[in-house]
């Protein structure tokens, strides 16, 4: 049986128009979103960081982590199984997010989708460490941690260590709430 599929290409337009998206439904806004992820990814326009931010922020305000997690595992998958190289796609999850178990989550998926992408199993884990050097007070970056942690590869716990000193107390904190003393 041949599969319906709503064409949802009205979105693209809709994707820099922000004062329109009010008007979307909940679906319509997670499949714009969701396609302007991928887009990103595909394209590393820096051009649409803003955009693409800005409406991460707002899905965040019209959905559950719960449902962002779905978001984020389908985007995955589909990078895993189509697009390798559109890993960059993740980055709303890891950069905007605001809930500690989407941005772990999303940073274990950017780690793992890398070997794919890069064929280098740390390539992935140097930028998001990258990103915590750049924000060592910041308290994503705990997740961002804990995300890595979570993968269990000594060369990557390697180089978390050497962070130890230049985190602040607030990721450590939050570190020493979920088990882990660096």
């Amino acid at each position: 049986m041949a599969e319906n599929k709503k064409d949802y290409s009205y979105l693209d337009k809709l994707a820099v128009q922000p004062e329109k998206w009010n008007e979307l439904d909940k679906n319509e806004f997670q499949v714009m979103t969701f396609k302007t992820c991928l887009l990103y990814g595909e394209s590393q326009n820096k051009k649409m960081i803003p955009i693409l931010f800005q409406m991460y922020d707002h899905l965040q305000s019209s959905t559950s982590s719960v449902e962002r997690i779905k978001m984020l595992t389908a985007l995955s998958a589909f990078i895993r199984k189509n697009k390798p190289k559109a890993i960059m796609g993740l980055f709303p999850f890891i950069q905007v997010e605001e809930e500690g178990d989407v941005i772990r989550t999303a940073s274990q998926f950017f780690v793992n989708l890398s070997v794919i992408s890069n064929k280098e199993f740390s390539s992935g884990a140097r930028i998001l460490i990258e990103l915590v050097k750049d924000a060592p007070l910041d308290r994503k970056s705990a997740y961002i941690l804990l995300g890595l942690l979570d993968i269990n590869n000594e060369k990557i716990d390697k180089l978390i260590s050497l962070l130890k000193s230049e985190i602040g107390n607030e990721v450590k904190s939050i570190l020493h709430n979920n088990g882990v003393t660096l």
